[in-house]
């Protein structure tokens, strides 16, 4: 019996290492050892016990890249020894939504590393094979391990009403704010501005060629873009960040009749102000992660160097250094410091 480890999320803030059998696979799946893995913004939420919806017991991990080590007998077009990293919905088909072509939003859907599905922290992942995506051979495990949170934000554009010339507004500048914002330069804005609190992260947009980059915690960003913009000129905002008081913003500086566009992860309970929503005929709409466009335009852009991702990985811990990892993921002086990505190698 060929054995591996993985280590599971048992109780908020506390995981268990585990040797366990490795997994069997169905005709339609196929095994992936992990070579590495990024501990995500939502793998903290669910870590600290803050996720709306992922609950212990879990395997966390669904940012990653692997070599594909057997393959189920229906499956065609993936061969072992191939680099790969894959969607993490295991979608039902059958449902209204997978039905019109949003799979990733299934009403039965399990979520690998957040329900139903366990992760990538482990030396071998199982995924359906139709989520398996292939890697250039010119691109490393820790940029396929970026594909990802790359999806989210190229996923997010897609999903809003972003035409080519809009101005944006991007509220957060950590690993998807900054990867929205890109993916939006991408896209054709005319102007990307960019705002948050912590002057690291700030540097970093700025270092990666984001020009207008705001010091929420320095200059009132409401009044910054009605002096340096004008709220008419602004087209559509993106909440990176999820929190109260981020949503409330943007609901604030929106003009009439214009779309925000929820991409953090909110609390589940969160008070703004609905009556400029119904006032100002704003439109707010939810994202969530991608479909399989997102993802492939997220490999070429990373490949060709449209999307920057490398300079977005802060810090690399040995698998065995699991806990180090996360406490350096979760740690708010840290992200003061400059840490953005955190990633675990597992060679």
């Amino acid at each position: 019996m060929e054995t591996m480890k993985q280590v599971e999320l048992v109780a908020v803030e506390k995981f268990e290492e585990q040797e366990v059998q490795v997994p069997n696979i169905a005709e339609d799946e196929v095994l992936i050892e992990v070579e590495t893995c990024g501990i995500c913004g939502s793998d903290v939420h669910s870590y600290t016990g803050h996720h709306p919806f992922v609950d212990p017991p879990i395997v966390l991990g669904h940012e990653y890249a692997g070599i594909i080590k057997k393959v189920g007998n229906e499956v065609k077009d993936l061969e072992i020894g191939q680099r790969v990293t894959s969607e993490i919905v295991i979608n039902c088909g059958e449902c209204y939504n997978c039905r019109d072509g949003r799979y990733h939003i299934c009403e039965n859907g399990k979520y690998l590393g957040n329900v139903g599905w366990n992760g990538a922290m482990a030396d071998y992942v199982v995924m359906k094979a139709d989520k398996v995506h292939t890697l250039p051979e010119t691109m490393s495990p820790k940029e396929g391990a970026m594909v990802e949170p790359s999806a989210v934000g190229i996923h997010a554009v897609r999903r809003s009403n972003f035409k080519v010339g809009d101005t944006a507004l991007v509220i957060g500048a950590g690993i998807i704010g900054n990867l929205t914002a890109q993916s939006l330069k991408i896209a054709g804005a005319r102007r990307v501005i960019v705002a948050d609190v912590l002057e690291k992260r700030v540097q970093k947009a700025k270092e990666i060629g984001l020009k207008e980059v705001i010091n929420t915690s320095e200059v009132n960003l409401k009044e910054w873009i009605e002096d340096s913009l004008g709220r008419e000129n602004l087209d559509v905002i993106f909440d990176c960040v999820g929190f109260e008081e981020t949503i409330d913003s943007a609901i604030n500086i929106a003009r009439k009749g214009s779309q925000i566009v929820i991409v953090g992860v909110p609390p589940l309970d969160v008070s703004v102000n609905m009556a400029y929503v119904q006032d100002r005929e704003l439109d707010i709409i939810g994202s969530l992660q991608y479909i399989d466009k997102d993802y492939i335009r997220a490999i070429d852009f990373i490949d060709n160097g449209l999307l920057k991702v490398k300079p977005l990985i802060t810090h690399t811990y040995n698998f065995s250094d699991y806990q180090k990892a996360f406490e350096m993921a979760i740690s708010d002086e840290e992200a003061k410091k400059g840490r953005m990505k955190v990633l675990m190698d597992y060679n």
